[in-house]
């Protein structure tokens, strides 16, 4: 009986399956022709051309086929693309906003741009997803939903894991296509179609679209010979293709579309879909009912083509870096200010410089493969960047300010920690004091003395180092006491070849590179026999086809050499907390200088390599070399969120990226050291016992790209640095360790007043060290605050806190783009988090309100007699001529500003607006209380010294032209280095000509203020009319303008 009955099922199991597979081979195989006209920002032309070109023609031209072809589906991606078709072509813009609601122009690609996938950080990730989203959501009423990246140079294992945090499905590219060697057997890619897990364990679907330039004839597609066989290479019998055509932008052509149109209504045997770029993944949901799709685990970097773009234009990476954490710093610093009741958020002005970051780490940007010309926007807009972030970071300090007691024996300095932790560090200050001080003494915020060393007196300057210590999140007060007058006397400049501390004592030899560096609490020599740690110079880098691209393996499997002429090596500093050796040296043009830095005190474990290099050298790359005495056929390297073990140098993997750091473990686990840095990216490990940070690459091509052969011909400066450690790898220690090498501790010198706060105060801190808070922000569109965590250990947390200074009114968890999903737990000013491993944590928290009292100063706009017309409208763009026939666009130009809490009130755009100065006389109220005017200006004709007096107080600025650039990179035969001083108070983004909009072509103001001595009734303006005030405001403040005692940001400019 049971026989038969197990026959009778095994029968009925069989039939089952016979007449699914018939019924499934009954099913045309289906084809997902998804349509793009991928418009990189920048590449062999600038942005100028790309707006007034390449983005219109993708407007006109796909709005010719909508109209004429009924299946037709555009798909297009890049927030910042769509922002300009708003901005330059309107009337085209409307009419594609009908097309979106129809479903017919889809939104792909769900970013501000399409940037690169590896460079940027995780948060800037985020955040492009972020700005894309919420322009998408208030312009066209949409969501996109996937990552449409078809033309980027690799893609991190963080990207599954940012994009399902961001509510996202799916992914596609077609770039994988471009490695040289297979990686999954005799494939290049893992599969046309299938999951991709992130770091953390989330996936998304992942759809190869081969060639985006596909052009096809005018034929049926529905039988067409090349789909069929891509048809063959996927089991799941759907294929996911592009066409149209790549980095121009404009349309798939005429017969591309008539192909579509007739495979849609043929009958061969493929079903041909036009398809939106999410439609595969939408037709997939949910993903666990699917098993026969294929998983992915892992990172899909390039072998060849993308390994040069880790390094490439240095001064991008430099600069781009220092964005970030200047944007994060500024954040949190306003959410503090404006919690505090001491300043409002400058929402608008951070979202703004957020998103102008983020379109240049586009993928031929930032990566270093765009002309020259490209460039010179590129270095503008990021050094107007770190100039608008620097300057609301200083502003909300100094608005937090008020409400802490600075009432010290000596100057109160104000110290800031952006990090989520409390962090101790060595903090170098410099201040303005009339002579040479024989000793200094600093005390912390509890008025106990800390470790200090005085570095240098220079132009009326004081440097000095000093040892603090600073909340999370927040700030802490102390007291630089300088005293007597001495002679100036640096340290006596020896040659020096040795150099120790507490924790390591270090040799070089002849030419500057490190023989032997022993750590003494280990009882372990560091470096391995008979080499040396040194900059390495290869001295061969050919890369004839894709220059700038790609690093040839031909050229790190050779040996390099080091630098050896005219070497000098020097003791520089001796002093209590830091001990400096510098070595000079050159090679040919090129001019090398090195600052081995050795610390006592919480930093005693850390060894600074700072640089300062004149790079000359063609056909060469340069690297950091760590010949090591640990052994490990695996690395380990940061990846943002997380980190991954790659091993030695292969075929398909010998030039990788990292963000932060990587580390080399003796694979017995004794022993390891970590490598850190501040704005480089590229690594590689040729052998079990050396790890190799790549600092600068020229190729040496002739042929195509030949402008790439003096690629980065300039001066550099960057930091690397090395921390011993007993034991295996702590991932989070090593993070922390990162983070205060690279997000350093910031200084004001201010008043001395009285405060609430007392001298230290926190906002809001971790109490698990695998637990960071990687943003603190206010939400784009609502006033919770947004927190964002990273767990960055490796490990499962559960009931983590977050403290905040306050209890915590709500709290709800969101996804990256800041929609709320779940509410959220905690307990008075506690929130508790669970987080998996690697894995990200958005919440919006709206805190019980501060209670402090508004502190805020006094204003009040002062008239202008206005007599020049600065603005045109675009129908009447010749009724002004503010410079040579050009204007400043009244569509752009605001009815009011505030810049650093100071409002300031313009004129009517379409009416005189500026004051040409002529040594007006402006009076001020009668009986005015205020002791200060800010002023908007800007200069008509070049840049201008203009002297302003008011009472007994003479004043002579530096008022910049109102066009132009703000700062440029000094790249050798290109550009001269520069950065303008002037405060930048407002951007416009074209200008008017008496024909057109001038696009991208920036317009500026800039602030400027004038203290009012006692007495003084009015102001006298320069006899200057190239000198255009635009708006005028008294302030009544009680406080001096802070002055900055740190550096901010790095420039790489000689000089500066």
């Amino acid at each position: 009986m049971k026989t038969r009955y197990v026959l009778f099922v095994l029968a009925l199991l069989i039939a089952c399956w016979v007449n699914g597979k018939q019924i499934n081979d009954s099913i045309k195989p289906r084809v997902y022709l998804v349509s793009n006209a991928h418009l990189d920002t920048q590449w062999n032309w600038d942005i100028q051309t790309t707006i007034k070109e390449y983005v219109w023609n993708t407007i006109n031209q796909n709005l010719f086929l909508l109209k004429k072809y009924p299946n037709y589906i555009f798909n297009f991606e890049g927030g910042v693309k769509y922002a300009w078709m708003k901005e330059y072509y309107p009337l085209q813009y409307e009419e594609l906003k009908k097309y979106v609601k129809s479903g017919r122009w889809h939104i792909s690609g769900s970013s501000w741009d399409a940037t690169d996938a590896l460079i940027p950080s995780v948060e800037s990730a985020i955040r492009n997803i972020m700005y894309g989203q919420d322009f998408y959501r208030q312009e066209f009423g949409v969501e996109s939903t996937d990552i449409f990246l078809p033309d980027c140079f690799g893609f991190g294992w963080t990207l599954p894991t940012v994009a399902a945090h961001c509510g996202l499905i799916g992914f596609s590219s077609q770039k994988l296509q471009w490695r040289h060697n297979p990686f999954y057997g005799d494939s290049k890619i893992p599969f046309p179609i299938g999951l991709w897990k992130g770091i953390d364990g989330a996936t998304i679907l992942m759809a190869h679209g081969s060639d985006y330039n596909t052009r096809w004839k005018d034929e049926d597609l529905s039988k067409n010979e090349d789909l069929k066989k891509l048809l063959q290479q996927s089991p799941l019998r759907k294929i996911y293709r592009y066409y149209g055509v790549g980095d121009r932008g404009g349309s798939p052509t005429i017969e591309s579309v008539r192909a579509m149109e007739k495979g849609v209504k043929g009958n061969g045997p493929l079903e041909i879909i036009s398809a939106s770029s999410d439609q595969l993944f939408k037709d997939y949901l949910p993903y666990d009912e699917h098993s026969e799709l294929p998983m992915f685990n892992g990172e899909l970097l390039m072998d060849v083509h993308g390994t040069g773009c880790y390094t490439s234009q240095a001064a991008m990476k430099l600069y781009n870096r220092q964005n970030e954490l200047l944007g994060d710093a500024a954040e949190r610093a306003s959410v503090v200010a404006e919690w505090l009741n001491q300043a409002s958020y400058p929402r608008n002005l951070l979202s703004e410089v957020w998103r102008r970051v983020i379109f240049h780490q586009f993928h031929d940007d930032l990566t270093g493969t765009s002309i020259p010309r490209a460039y010179e926007f590129s270095w503008n807009d990021e050094l107007l960047s770190l100039k608008q972030f620097s300057d609301v970071l200083v502003s909300s300090m100094a608005h937090t300010a008020r409400l802490l007691d600075t009432q010290v024996k000596g100057l109160p300095v104000i110290l800031y920690n952006a990090s989520g932790f409390s962090v101790t560090d060595l903090v170098e200050m410099e201040i303005a004091w009339n002579n040479a001080p024989k000793r200094v003494s600093v005390y912390d915020s509890n008025n106990k003395e800390v470790a200090s060393q005085l570095l240098s007196y220079k132009d009326g300057k004081v440097r000095l180092l000093v040892e603090a210590k600073v909340p999370a999140t927040g700030y802490a007060v102390y007291d630089v006491r300088l005293f007597g007058k001495s002679v100036t006397k640096d340290c006596e400049q020896t040659s020096r070849h040795q150099l120790e501390n507490s924790v390591y004592r270090m040799i070089l030899n002849d030419y500057g590179d490190i023989i032997s560096l022993y750590d003494k609490r280990n009882d372990k020599e560091m470096v391995k026999t008979g080499k040396a740690i040194r900059l390495a110079l290869f001295s061969k880098n050919e890369s004839t086809q894709w220059p700038a691209w790609e690093i040839l393996k031909n050229t790190i499997d050779c040996s390099p050499v080091s630098i050896t002429e005219d070497v000098q090596v020097r003791l520089v500093e001796n002093g209590p907390l830091r001990k400096v050796i510098c070595v000079d040296k050159r090679m040919g043009d090129s001019h090398f200088r090195q600052y081995i830095r050795m610390y006592e005190g919480c930093q005693a474990d850390r060894i600074d390599f700072y640089n300062e290099i004149d790079w000359r050298l063609k056909d060469a790359l340069l690297k950091a070399e760590f010949p090591l005495n640990v052994e490990n056929q695996v690395a380990t390297y940061d990846l943002g969120l997380g980190s991954i073990e790659r091993g030695n140098n292969t075929n398909t993997a010998y030039e990788v990226y990292a963000h932060y750091w990587a580390d080399l473990t003796d694979k017995n686990g004794a022993y390891g050291v970590s490598i850190m840095n501040d704005c480089k990216y590229g690594w590689d490990k040729p052998d079990d016992n050396t790890l190799r940070l790549s600092l600068l690459h020229t190729p040496g091509t002739d042929k195509r790209y030949s402008y790439q052969n003096q690629q980065d011909h300039g001066f550099h400066c960057f930091t690397y640095s090395l921390v011993g450690h007993a034991g295996q790898l702590d991932k989070a220690w090593v993070v922390e360790k990162a983070e205060i090498l690279n997000q350093k501790i910031k200084a004001i010198c201010v008043d001395k007043h009285s405060g609430v706060l007392g001298r230290e105060f926190s906002f809001v801190a971790s109490n698990n060290k695998n637990i960071v808070i990687k943003a603190l922000k206010k939400a784009e569109r609502s006033n919770e605050y947004i927190v964002r965590i990273y767990e960055i250990g490796g490990k499962k947390v559960e009931k983590g806190v977050l403290s905040f200074a306050s209890d915590i009114a709500e709290v709800w968890e969101a996804d990256g783009t800041e929609k709320a999903t779940v509410k959220g737990n905690f307990e008075g000013s506690d929130l508790l988090v669970d987080i998996k491993p690697f894995s990200i944590k958005t919440f919006k928290v709206r805190l019980v309100d501060s209670g402090q009292e508004d502190k805020r100063s006094q204003f009040a706009y002062l008239p202008l007699a206005y007599n020049s017309k600065c603005t045109t409208y675009n129908e009447f763009r010749s009724d002004a001529d503010f410079d040579s026939g050009y204007s400043y666009a009244a569509e752009l130009f605001p009815d009011s500003l505030q810049v650093d809490q100071v409002p300031f009130a313009l004129g009517e755009k379409d009416a005189c607006n500026g004051l040409r100065c002529d040594g007006d006389t402006i009076y001020f109220p009668k009986g005015s209380k205020y002791n200060r005017v800010y002023i908007l200006a800007a200069a008509s004709k070049n840049d201008t010294v203009a002297t302003f007096v008011c009472g007994k107080n003479r004043v002579n600025f530096d008022i910049p032209y109102y066009t132009g650039f703000i700062g440029q990179w000094g790249h050798v035969g290109h550009t001269s280095g520069y950065l303008k001083k002037a405060q930048v108070a407002y951007v416009g983004t074209h200008r008017h000509s008496p024909k057109c909009d001038e696009p991208y072509e920036f317009t500026y103001m800039f602030k400027f203020s004038i203290d009012i001595p006692k007495g003084a009734t009015y102001l006298v303006l320069p006899r200057n009319k190239n000198v255009v005030l635009f708006a005028a405001t008294l302030a009544c403040e009680k406080s001096k303008l802070p002055e900055f005692v740190t550096d901010l940001y790095q420039i790489a400019i000689t000089g500066k």
